[in-house]
């Protein structure tokens, strides 16, 4: 059977949508679960933007990425593999990935109440771990 077969899943991986810090959620996974931390706001925007932030810090949603294989939840947000638009404030930011992230969702009908919850707890718990970078500017 081919391994690049995309989406495969068309239900929540158990774990999918949990939230946390990239390095704990990391230690939640093991290799083969077609799982991995999606970092919200992406990684290399935070590391321009914000002192003292580092990729184990930054928060992240478990998102499906097929392992082996091509394809996945992970590989379709429109951060993956990108360099980040500086232009955009951290809070434009956010909220454009977190619209992205809910997008994805919802095309495959998968966008529940845990996902929403995830969302905003991702949201709030940026907010808490980097406070005063998501505030309104002006």
């Amino acid at each position: 059977m081919e391994q690049n077969i995309i989406n495969n899943q068309r239900q929540l991986i158990p774990r999918e949508g949990s939230i946390g810090s990239y390095g704990d959620l990391l230690k939640l996974g093991r290799r083969g679960d077609n799982l991995t931390p999606h970092h919200i706001p992406a990684d290399a925007f935070m590391k321009a933007r914000v002192p003292g932030y580092t990729t184990n810090k930054g928060i992240a949603i478990m998102m499906e990425h097929l392992s082996p294989g091509k394809g996945g939840r992970h590989r379709q947000t429109i951060s993956y593999g990108k360099s980040p638009n500086l232009s955009f404030s951290a809070r434009e930011t956010l909220a454009q990935e977190v619209w992205d992230v809910r997008s994805i969702y919802l095309r495959q009908g998968l966008y529940n109440r845990e996902i929403r919850k995830s969302l905003q707890g991702l949201i709030n718990l940026n907010r808490l771990t980097w406070q005063g970078i998501f505030d309104k500017v002006g």
